[in-house]
Formats: structure tokens, sequence, C-alpha cells
């Protein structure tokens, strides 16, 4: 690999930044090395600057041109010890209200599973709020039965936090180990049992198995959506979802309230003591 690209790995694991950051920091700074055919240090700002004009770059989305924007950064910084001139535009933030599910879909989606992996998957998605990447790397020695939680370790930004577990999940994960007695993972691979079930194993398990429930738009996502939203509906503080979440700033996590303002303060009828009976 080239050596200034090495050079990035190594910082980013002194940093202690996660792996998927250094992933994709990595793989853009390849491929932009690949796009001009030189070496990264003797690129310079206006190429970039050209870079970031073309067609076919400027047709990602934002959030992935920022990888990319971030990724050169930080060589530039932290390897070259440059300053770096940048002159880009970025496509405008488009929010989109998260898909809703209810609990009458969520209890078709559970009970009309006879798949037990892919039902325990559910479970466990839905019921504790978990990102697909927290989801599929917990190991069974990371669940404890007694305290009711589960440790989950490497999440967003490689940070760990301990999530409060409820009866029905329990029960259900020692349904599953019953049948598939994991030691390591608790979801490995059929085809190794050291390396953890693949992102895209479960996607398309669950898309498929959504379908058949007549559920169009269904992810692992999605099921966190919708942990959060009934969980709001049955009044958890929002301090207490914050961290379940493994929200950094609390401003995400009101942003349930946005999209649902039904679960927030409905306002005061201001004009029922006019209106006649």
């Amino acid at each position: 690999m080239n050596t200034l690209i090495e050079q990035v790995k190594a910082e980013i694991a002194y940093r202690g930044y996660s792996q998927s950051t250094c992933k994709s920091y990595c793989e853009h700074l390849l491929k932009l090395s690949h796009y001009f055919n030189k070496p990264l240090d003797l690129i310079t700002d206006d190429e970039l600057n050209t870079f970031f004009k073309d067609p076919s770059i400027r047709k990602l989305s934002r959030a992935s041109q920022k990888i990319q924007i971030n990724s050169i950064w930080f060589l530039f910084k932290n390897i070259l010890h440059r300053p770096l001139n940048l002159d880009i535009v970025l496509p405008k933030v488009k929010p989109r209200a998260p898909r809703y599910l209810s609990r009458d879909d969520i209890q078709r989606l559970i009970q009309s599973c006879t798949d037990m992996r892919l039902k325990t998957l559910i479970v466990l998605c839905y019921g504790c709020g978990l990102r697909i990447g927290e989801l599929l790397r917990i190991k069974v020695e990371s669940i404890d039965g007694q305290r009711k939680t589960i440790l989950i370790e490497h999440g967003k930004g490689d940070k760990s936090r301990y999530v409060v577990a409820s009866d029905s999940v329990l029960e259900q994960l020692r349904c599953y180990w019953k049948m598939y007695h994991p030691t390591g993972w608790m979801f490995y691979s059929r085809w190794l049992m050291d390396k953890p079930m693949s992102p895209s194993s479960f996607r398309k398990s669950l898309k498929k198995h959504a379908q058949d429930c007549g559920l169009k738009h269904c992810n692992p996502h999605v099921l966190r959506h919708a942990y959060a939203t009934h969980q709001l509906e049955m009044g958890m503080p929002l301090h207490q979802l914050q961290h379940q979440l493994g929200h950094s700033d609390i401003r995400t996590t009101q942003s349930y309230l946005h999209w649902l303002p039904e679960l927030g303060h409905g306002g005061i009828d201001l004009l029922a003591s006019w209106v006649k009976q």
C-alpha cells in the first residue's frame, strides 16, 4: 500500500478513530492517488478543486463528498503538514423524515418470522435500538443476564456503552443460544465462526421477510427509528433514550420530537374556552 496511506492508517489508529473511519479514509485516498496517477503529496490544491468539480463526484451525496474532503484534510494537516485551500460547494442537506413502523407492524414482523436467527436479530435490533454495526458485533460474553445489560463495544466514534436489555430480548437470546450455541460472536458468519455476520446478509434477509409481511420499506435503521419513537410514545425520558441510542448530542435525539410532533408537548388549546358548546 502507498506509504503515505500507511502513515494515515497509523495516525488514525494512534488517535483512536474507529475502524470504519480508517477504512473510509484510506480507500478514498487510494482512489484519489489512482485518479491523478501520481503520489498524493504531489497533488495540488487546484487539482483537488478540479477533482471536486468532476460530474461523477458532484453527483455524490453530501455525506460521501464530506468523507472525501475529511480524508484529504486529515492527510494534509497530520501527515503532509501543509495548508489546504479548497473551493468546494457541497449540495444542500435535504432532511427527510424517518420511515415509521407502528407497533403492530413490528409485532407482525416478529411473530411471523420462523427463522430463529433472523427473528433474534430483529428482536435485538428493535428491542435495544441498535445500529447494525453494533448489533452484529455483539459477543456472547457482552450479555449480562443478571444486570439485564449488553455491552456495546466500538460503537459509532469507537465509543462503548451499556444498553438495557428487556426480559423479552433476553429470553429470545436464550432461545437462540440453545439452538446455535455461539461462543464468540453472538451472530457469527455461516461460513466462518470466528467472523461476525456480514451486514448485507442481515439486510437482505430482513428486506425479504418484511416484503412477505407487506412492509415495503424496512431495514435495520428503520427498526432503530421504531424503537426510538415507540419508547418516546411510552414515556422514556429523552436523556435516557439518548444514552440507549448512543447519541453524542441530545439534539440528535430531539429530532424525533421534530419529525413526530405528537410525541412532544402538543400545546394548550388556546381557543378552547372561546368555543361554544
